[in-house]
C-alpha cells in the first residue's frame, strides 16, 4: 500500500510539473511576441531638440487589422497593441497575432467605438501570474502610485495622457456601461466609482464633470472568487 500510494504521489508531481512547465513555456511566447512588436512599431522622432514617442500603425494594422490602439504605462509591464475584436472572448484566448496562448491580447470592447470616443471605453486584459499583461494595472490602487504616474494611449489619430482619479476591486457581478442615456445616469456612474476607489485621484469635480469621454481598464484581482480590479481615467495632458 505505502509503495502504491508513494507512486500515485510522484505521478501527480510529475504531472504538475509538465503542466507547469508548459505554461510557463505559453507565457513565454506571448511575452517574446510582444516585445519583438514593441520593437517594431515603437518609433522615437525628435521634435523641438526632444525625443518623443511614435507608434507604427500602419505596421500593425497589416499585422492585425483589429488594431486600434497601443497603451503602455512607465515603471510596468504594461505595453502592448490594443485590439478589437468581434467579440468579447477571441482575444481572450488569442494574441495579437492570433496566436492560441492563455496570456490573450489586450483588447476594447466590442461594443465600444474604435476611436475611443465612447462615453466609456472599456479595456480588457489578462492579469498574468509572471507579472505580464494587465496585471500591473493593480498598481494603481496605491495611492503613491496614481499620483505619480499616468497611462499613454495611442491611437492612429492622436496619443491620449490619461490620468486615472478611481481605482478599485470588486466582484464581476456587474456590467459596466459603455454609453450614458443622460448626463445625469453618468454623474451618478462617477459618483459611485468615486465613492468606490481606494484611492483619491488627484481630479477635481469640475474636470469630472467636464471630461467628455471616460476611460475603463479592468483585469482579474486574486482577493476573492470572480473579482476584477478596474482602473478608471480620463484625459489630461
Amino acid at each position: 500500500m505505502r509503495k502504491k500510494l508513494m507512486f500515485i504521489l510522484i505521478t501527480v508531481i510529475v504531472c504538475c510539473s509538465i503542466l507547469l512547465f508548459q505554461t510557463e513555456r505559453e507565457y513565454k511566447k506571448a511575452d517574446q511576441e510582444y516585445q519583438e512588436m514593441g520593437k517594431r512599431v515603437k518609433k522615437t522622432k525628435k521634435k523641438r531638440h526632444k525625443n518623443y514617442q511614435v507608434i507604427d500603425f500602419q505596421t500593425l494594422l497589416k499585422e492585425n487589422p483589429d488594431t486600434v490602439g497601443w497603451i503602455q504605462v512607465k515603471d510596468t509591464n504594461i505595453d502592448y497593441p490594443v485590439v478589437q475584436g468581434k467579440d468579447n472572448e477571441t482575444y481572450l484566448h488569442e494574441t495579437f497575432l492570433g496566436r492560441k496562448n492563455p496570456s490573450g491580447a489586450i483588447f476594447l470592447d466590442v461594443n465600444a467605438k474604435k476611436d475611443f470616443c465612447s462615453d466609456n471605453s472599456i479595456i480588457y486584459g489578462h492579469h498574468m501570474k509572471n507579472g505580464s499583461m494587465f496585471a500591473n494595472l493593480l498598481k494603481f490602487r496605491k495611492q503613491s502610485f496614481a499620483e505619480t504616474h499616468k497611462i499613454s494611449l495611442w491611437t492612429p489619430q492622436k496619443k491620449l495622457k490619461l490620468k486615472v482619479f478611481s481605482a478599485y476591486a470588486r466582484k464581476a457581478d456587474t456590467t459596466l456601461p459603455v454609453e450614458f442615456g443622460s448626463d445625469i445616469e453618468k454623474s451618478t456612474f462617477v459618483k459611485e466609482i468615486t465613492e468606490r476607489s481606494e484611492i483619491r485621484g488627484g481630479v477635481s469635480k469640475e474636470e469630472l464633470r467636464n471630461a467628455e469621454q471616460i476611460y475603463t481598464f479592468v483585469t482579474c484581482s486574486y482577493e476573492h472568487d470572480d473579482y476584477r480590479t478596474i482602473v478608471h481615467a480620463i484625459e489630461r495632458g
